[in-house]
């Protein structure tokens, strides 16, 4: 038997589990409104652009190589200002000029799988592959526009290769900067 008192204190406990229930619902239906706002954000971001056979450009494909040539074109202005890159390739070695580019994807690598670890280890190491590929691709692209420009072009074939490469550094670090931003 539960005497009036303890009825009482019966009933403040359950109000006051009823009024914990009705907060967290409060809260509850909260974060469903933010989970709704992120997946419509992911699914903006996702959007298709174009499609080209297999090959489809998506909106964040867009936004990384925007991101990536903003910061190869900083690396590019800031290289340049540092690099005096027609007397580097002129006086170094292949075999520096190769170390030069190996040292800038093992570190553009790294990188890359620091900032995106969870995205790796879902997707697989190729994504870390696909990214340098694109960023070196973009860091390339970016110096030789820049060098042309400047009029910086060599006549030489293999002092543009070797120009492009260690210009390449300098970019190739802006890129994966403004990428992981």
């Amino acid at each position: 038997m539960i005497n009036k008192r303890g009825k009482k204190s019966v009933v403040k406990e359950l109000d006051r589990l009823d009024k914990k229930v009705n907060e967290l619902k409060s809260i509850e239906k909260r974060v469903i409104s933010k989970e709704n706002k992120i997946e419509n954000e992911e699914k903006k971001i996702e959007q298709n652009l174009f499609k080209i056979g297999r090959l489809t450009f998506k909106r964040k494909h867009f936004l990384e190589l925007i991101r990536g040539s903003a910061g190869a074109f900083l690396g590019v202005g800031l290289g340049m200002n540092l690099l005096n890159l027609k007397n580097l390739a002129t006086n170094l070695p292949w075999f520096n000029v190769i170390g030069i580019l190996l040292f800038i994807l093992v570190i553009s690598s790294l990188l890359i799988y620091k900032n995106e670890k969870d995205f790796v280890r879902a997707e697989g190491k190729k994504i870390i592959f696909k990214r340098l590929f694109t960023l070196y691709l973009i860091a390339l692209l970016v110096e030789f526009i820049s060098l042309w420009l400047f009029g910086g072009v060599p006549d030489s074939d293999a002092l543009l290769v070797k120009m492009m490469i260690i210009g390449s550094y300098s970019a190739m670090a802006g890129a994966v900067s403004f990428s992981i931003v």
